[in-house]
């Protein structure tokens, strides 16, 4: 779209600078909580806390960002919670050219490709391991790599490298030992992981070659060591698989309700129904009839067999199943609403509205001890009352979601022709809300505008 319609005062953003500084209380974990629950919370964005202040922050990617006149070098954006939540007013803007980071700004590097949030140190500031997948690596073009940015009183303000490759990260306690470990699509680099970004020691992710397209982190059986769910994508495993923490490391276990996570693009974890145990979310985006979300319920003895799965044409679920709506393109979990039971936010980038042809919204499916229904769902765009801008052709709204406390974060990094744009709506005991919403883009937060598509991604 060509203009917003933005809820922050212009006095109110000149007084804010780029760098955050300021004294902020360091949040400590009690004595005998692990490293396995403080890897429970890692993935969750709506536990990561950068500057320990006790809000919410989220991370936001850029990946198409000039950065110094290179096209597509890529920065992040770090938007810092506040009372009122996460509404760019308190930020960083960070590149491999600012904030010590390790390397230089180079066209296609794609700095903040994706992006995951843990206290890998256990100083109880959260921690940001930024993906540069574009990095080339001496002879090796693309070869990618990851770069971890410590959090700390005043938010991310030093910064390591802790390895090659450009898949995604996961952090977990994935060998039960005390420390976080790193996991991506290339291996595991066990922990502690030095303030210099060196593992204790390496190995493969999994004691299989396992093929990963997506993945998430958490303690699935209970057993206090991080499991990952991984979507394998390969011609003979299409779908989710568990790979189970061990005292060894990640282990291969079962495929996850293989007759319904076929073709699933996203994963996310969270206590839907309020039992304590993790259930697992998935979107099929390309399913038939426009796509589906799926949970399967975490019991007693495991995961259940067969998923429940919900679309557009579900009861109570707004809009209708139409192909190419892409419903459950991105899924992200938290308990919007504060009732207990964690909630699905599920991004339809693909849905046309009226005359406009890929729009875009998302749904937010309410979790309950019945687990996830259509009841009480809820649909939002441009054009909901409250929410900032007009829907236009091709913003494709939705493509990315985060749940940042009682806060839904939604992306459309293909607003203003590729410049993208975030949107933050508040979450009340009723349900999310487009009033006190609000929208910023690259160009609010005074950052590389042309191209920059920004929110790509958020951290997980």
């Amino acid at each position: 779209m060509s203009s917003h319609r933005f809820h922050l005062s212009a006095a109110t953003v000149a007084a804010v600078v780029i760098a955050v500084t300021g004294a902020a209380p360091a949040v400590s974990y009690a004595a005998d909580t692990s490293a396995g629950a403080r890897a429970l919370d890692a993935p969750a964005s709506t536990r990561a806390d950068f500057d320990g202040d006790g809000y919410p922050d989220v991370a936001i990617a850029a990946p198409g960002g000039t950065v110094n006149g290179q096209a597509g070098a890529g920065y992040i954006a770090v938007v810092y919670g506040m009372a009122d939540g996460p509404d760019g007013v308190k930020r960083q803007i960070i590149s491999q050219d600012r904030y010590a980071i390790p390397g230089t700004s180079e066209a296609g590097d794609g700095f903040g490709g994706n992006l995951t949030a843990a206290d890998l140190d256990g100083d109880g500031y959260t921690d940001l391991i930024v993906g540069t997948p574009g990095e080339d690596i001496g002879s090796t073009p693309d070869a990618g790599l990851h770069t971890v940015l410590w959090g700390g009183v005043g938010g991310l303000a030093t910064a390591a490298n802790v390895g090659q490759g450009r898949s995604e990260t996961r952090a977990g306690d994935f060998d039960g030992d005390g420390h976080l470990d790193l996991a991506t699509a290339d291996g595991m680099k066990y922990g502690p992981i030095s303030r210099e970004g060196v593992a204790a020691r390496t190995g493969p992710l999994a004691d299989v070659n396992v093929p990963v397209n997506v993945m998430e982190s958490g303690d699935v059986d209970g057993d206090g060591r991080t499991d990952l769910v991984v979507g394998t994508g390969s011609a003979d495993q299409v779908g989710l698989r568990l790979l189970k923490g061990t005292a060894n490391g990640l282990v291969a276990g079962d495929l996850v309700a293989a007759p319904d996570t076929v073709s699933a693009e996203s994963v996310a974890l969270g206590d839907i129904d309020g039992d304590g145990r993790q259930d697992v979310v998935f979107g099929r985006p390309t399913a038939a009839g426009g796509g589906l979300v799926g949970v399967v319920r975490g019991t007693a003895t495991g995961l259940a067999p067969r998923a429940t799965l919900i679309g557009q044409d579900t009861a109570d679920v707004p809009g209708t199943g139409e192909s190419g709506d892409r419903f459950g393109t991105d899924v992200s979990v938290g308990d919007v609403t504060g009732d207990g039971y964690a909630d699905v936010v599920a991004g339809v980038p693909g849905e046309d509205l009226g005359e406009l042809t890929d729009a875009g919204n998302f749904t937010v499916l309410r979790g309950s001890a019945a687990g996830l229904t259509g009841a009480g769902s809820q649909s939002f765009s441009q054009d909901t009352a409250g929410v900032p801008g007009a829907a236009e052709n091709g913003d494709r709204f939705g493509t990315r979601t985060a749940v940042v406390g009682r806060y839904v974060a939604v992306g459309a990094p293909a607003e203003n022709t590729g410049n993208g744009s975030v949107w933050v709506l508040p979450g009340t005991a009723a349900g999310l809300t487009g009033t006190g919403s609000v929208t910023f883009g690259p160009g609010t937060l005074a950052a590389p505008v042309t191209g920059a598509r920004f929110g790509a991604a958020f951290h997980r």
